[in-house]
């Protein structure tokens, strides 16, 4: 059986195993959490496919399940802003939705995929995919970094989940591991210097105080 197919359909998109997964971890974006019974289920099903190519699977986790889920969190806050018209208050709104992933997505997503080598291989983790997905689909696509600045600007309090937020996805890179080419990261680092004092920037040299 050929599990390659084109345009937006997945390498497993005929099998009823991969069929499941998709749609238990896009209720898990959705809901923030699963049962333990699905998680089961789940574990059943990705067993069955780890027989096939693991780097396929791989890449599916990053491409496809990943892509859809952060696409359900940023959604998530774009209702609530729609909801609260000028009253959205953005860096509240993602404190909480950074603390429901770390406490509900994140472990869940460690647990059903613990056993993916290639997913805990060279570096890489199923933690760091999904916190680099979270920080480039999710909160680089807000408009975070203005209102970063005004709050510094007006001594206002940024809320503590969002100190942490910036913290572990700045800690993403090192100064033993930094990509020029990495904007992301760069703007991601570069809010930590507004927040933190003193904060050695691994993109600046010099501790920023």
């Amino acid at each position: 059986m050929s599990y390659y197919s084109t345009d937006r359909e997945t390498f497993y998109s005929s099998d009823p195993n991969w069929l499941l997964i998709t749609k238990k971890i896009r209720q898990l974006f959705k809901d923030k959490k699963l049962k333990d019974l699905q998680l089961t289920e789940m574990t059943r099903s990705l067993m069955e496919l780890v027989g096939h190519d693991e780097i396929i699977l791989s890449l599916e986790y990053k491409n496809t399940l990943m892509k859809d889920g952060m696409a359900c969190l940023l959604e998530t806050l774009k209702t609530e802003k729609r909801r609260c018209g000028e009253n959205f208050d953005l860096l509240y709104n993602l404190g909480e939705l950074w603390a429901e992933f770390m406490r509900e997505i994140v472990p869940t997503l460690q647990l059903i995929f613990a056993n993916i080598k290639h997913l805990n291989a060279k570096g890489d983790s199923v933690e760091r995919i999904t916190l680099e997905q979270f920080r480039d689909a999710v909160v680089l696509q807000t408009e975070i970094e203005g209102v970063i600045q005004q709050a510094v600007e007006q001594r206002m309090e940024i809320p503590r989940s969002v100190v942490q937020m910036l913290l572990v996805l700045g800690n993403l890179v090192t100064n033993m591991n930094v990509d020029p080419k990495n904007d992301n990261q760069r703007r991601i680092c570069a809010m930590c210097s507004l927040v933190v004092k003193p904060y050695l920037n691994p993109f600046n040299t010099r501790p920023q105080y």
